[in-house]
């Protein structure tokens, strides 16, 4: 198959399933360190290796892709929930192509809603999936329910931390869920505004060493994101910085984190639900870790 076209890596390396769109799920254990970024420029550049890719505004609290990009969505899941549009309606198309599911604080009342409006969700996304290559989800920050749920039916996950040490401890404690409920699912872990790539690497190693040792599991280094002025400049012109800025350093370290996500191996897709039906499966067993205390 043909390369990129940014030359960034090639096609065949991607082991995608025809009948299922792989999920790959970007989280966090605090708000505030670059996620959506991040998964608006994941979503770019998987767009540019000509993949159909969705990308699910799951952060209902604080759900801001649309903004980010400049869009202004009129619909969303509520519409969805409400009977009054199908889940086609709702997409957004963003720069290069890239499809948008946005969120809706109106959302948030329907996520506890009855498990006959969840199923009609399921039902009414399940109708489309199959026109993706790839499913991002930008999903909420912590370990709520509503996050974990999402998390548990990805297929691969990216977990983004900074130097800020309630980051550091937020991040460890969304890895001890993740190990601790699905440990087939592999982790990434991106750390963003750091100094320099020695920082970042470094910050990566401590906490794949207390993951080893307390968790009896492993991380994956995604790559480092430096500090940059460039970055805050193009998320107040609501312009992604692979489109402004392609080959400023946070985009080539964005790059790199996609070519290192996509290498990862996942389990098969064909093996799990879809995106929302897993949701609702979900989220009785995230419901049932919350009971649980975790030191």
């Amino acid at each position: 198959m043909a390369a990129s076209q940014s030359g960034l890596f090639s096609l065949d390396s991607l082991r995608i399933s025809r009948n299922k769109p792989e999920i790959f799920a970007i989280t966090s254990g605090k708000g505030g360190v670059g996620k959506t970024s991040v998964s608006i420029g994941l979503g770019l550049l998987l767009q540019r290796l000509k993949k159909k890719v969705l990308l699910v505004d799951a952060d209902i609290h604080l759900g801001n892709v649309d903004l980010m990009l400049g869009l202004r969505p009129r619909l969303s899941l509520a519409d969805v929930i409400s009977g009054e549009h199908e889940m086609a309606d709702i997409i957004v198309e963003g720069p290069s192509g890239l499809h948008i599911l946005p969120a809706s604080s109106a959302v948030i009342d329907m996520l506890d809603a009855e498990e006959r409006a969840l199923k009609r969700m399921g039902e009414a996304f399940n109708q489309f999936e199959h026109d993706y290559d790839i499913v991002l989800v930008d999903t909420g920050a912590g370990i709520g329910r509503n996050v974990t749920a999402f998390l548990y039916g990805a297929d691969k996950i990216l977990v983004l931390l900074t130097p800020d040490p309630a980051s550091i401890a937020d991040a460890y404690g969304v890895i001890k869920v993740l190990t601790q409920k699905c440990p087939e699912t592999p982790i990434l872990l991106v750390t963003n505004m750091v100094g320099s790539d020695e920082e970042g690497e470094s910050l990566f190693k401590k906490m794949d060493l207390m993951v080893q040792r307390f968790l009896n599991s492993k991380l994956v280094f995604g790559g480092a994101i430096l500090r940059d002025d460039t970055v805050r400049e193009t998320i107040r012109r609501q312009v992604p910085i692979v489109l402004e800025h392609p080959n400023s350093r946070p985009a080539n370290a964005l790059k790199m984190i996609t070519r290192n996500l996509l290498k990862l191996d996942s389990r098969d897709a064909q093996e799990r639900t879809s995106l929302f039906d897993g949701f609702r499966q979900n989220r009785n067993v995230a419901l049932g870790f919350e009971n649980d205390q975790v030191g």
